[in-house]
């Protein structure tokens, strides 16, 4: 079981002290069988079940002057059977296969209510046309899902392999923020008649070798990933207590593609890794469902999209009670939206924005220096660490 809930108290003046609360939570069962009767498969299966609770918003007022009105959104619940099944196969001493199947049947139900547009590409609120009321335990929307996975690895040396990699993921519930970070209140979204399950695939490809003399390791691995169903944000959204967040929310498709290499030294006085990514993450309106400075036919940076990641992590021994640590990172800064312009209209000041995610944050580049740990002995056969 897993629960996650904040509250924000709000005190603008004192007619307007309120708090909002937010909570999601969920309970999974899970079963996992592995059986090796066979001595060249390595099969597991499994059966689980997750039940998705979640409370999107209940704002209260507080104090004895508060003007603020209560407002509670309705509960939403959801349940995702899946059963699972794989098997690693050695086709010969050098070559080995794995496959795995899993499939899903989420289910969002009841109670709850469900607005209906004259447009579906185009959901607004003054389109909202007619409003559908479920009881409790009834359908609300069903997606099956089948997700798959399969790798192969061949040993080319004894120092040297290649392996090879397909998969496809379905994911049933979205995070929907509007920062450039990760907020506490992040809000999260169930799957529903209007926000379908994201979905991933991928392909990948990597190299992997090892001088064992030196200790010493290298890899590189490519990757290209398609995704549907991704959520954005209109400007000017309203995500939190938003009883119809589907008029604010985007439907969008992408992909993502990056290079990722790998230097690792496992031996001697130095030791540590070296890992550098080069990546790419982009997104694109779906359909009609868009809005102005947003053309479905080009893509735009992803909130996450981060061209460059370099990380090195070293720790140096000088003797056999002395040795020092450090940790160096850097990274492309994150995409962000930025007002470039006002102007005035209809008696009113309008602010201007960027196309989508068109600037980005600083760089983020840091380094740590943890420690320089000395190791002595407390008695026969005992070590102590200290920083």
């Amino acid at each position: 079981m897993s629960n996650y809930k904040y509250q924000v108290d709000t005190y603008n003046d004192s007619t307007s002290y309120s708090s909002l609360n937010y909570k999601l939570g969920q309970k999974i069962i899970r079963g996992d069988f592995n059986y090796s009767a066979f001595e060249k498969h390595k099969i597991e299966f499994g059966i689980d079940a997750t039940f998705f609770s979640l409370y999107p918003g209940t704002r209260e007022p507080f104090g004895d002057y508060s003007t603020v009105p209560p407002k509670e959104l309705e509960r939403e619940q959801a349940v995702e059977p899946a059963l699972y099944f794989g098997d690693e196969i050695e086709i010969t001493p050098l070559l080995s296969l794995y496959a795995g199947l899993r499939g899903t049947l989420f289910t969002s139900i009841g109670p709850g209510t469900e607005f209906r547009y004259s447009d579906d590409d185009k959901r607004s609120v003054d389109n909202i046309t007619d409003t559908v009321s479920f009881d409790g335990g009834e359908v609300m929307s069903f997606y099956p899902g089948i997700d798959f996975r399969f790798s192969a690895r061949y040993i080319v040396t004894t120092q040297s392999s290649i392996k090879l990699s397909a998969q496809r993921v379905y994911q049933y519930i979205h995070m929907i923020s509007n920062t450039t970070s990760i907020s506490p209140t992040d809000i999260w979204k169930i799957s529903n008649k209007y926000l379908e399950p994201e979905r991933s695939d991928q392909v990948s490809a990597g190299i992997y070798y090892n001088f064992r003399k030196r200790g010493i390791g290298i890899s590189a691995e490519g990757y290209y990933k398609i995704l549907d169903n991704m959520l954005d944000y209109k400007g000017g959204a309203i995500l939190i207590m938003n009883e119809h967040l589907e008029t604010d929310i985007l439907n969008s498709h992408g992909k993502a593609y990056g290079v990722e290499l790998m230097l690792k030294k496992q031996t001697g006085s130095l030791t540590g890794w070296i890992g550098y990514t080069w990546s790419r993450a982009l997104l694109s309106a779906t359909g009609g469902q868009t809005e102005e400075g947003m053309n479905p036919e080009e893509f735009f940076p992803a909130d996450f999209d981060k061209p460059h990641d370099l990380k090195v992590v070293t720790n140096l021994k000088i003797t056999r009670r002395f040795n020092f640590t450090s940790n160096f990172n850097y990274s492309t800064g994150r995409p962000i939206t930025f007002p470039v312009a006002f102007f005035h209209f209809d008696n009113a000041n309008q602010i201007y924005y960027s196309s989508r995610n068109g600037y980005r944050m600083p760089d983020y580049i840091r380094l740590d220096l943890d420690g320089y740990n000395i190791t002595e002995r407390s008695g026969p056969g005992n070590l102590i660490t200290h920083p």
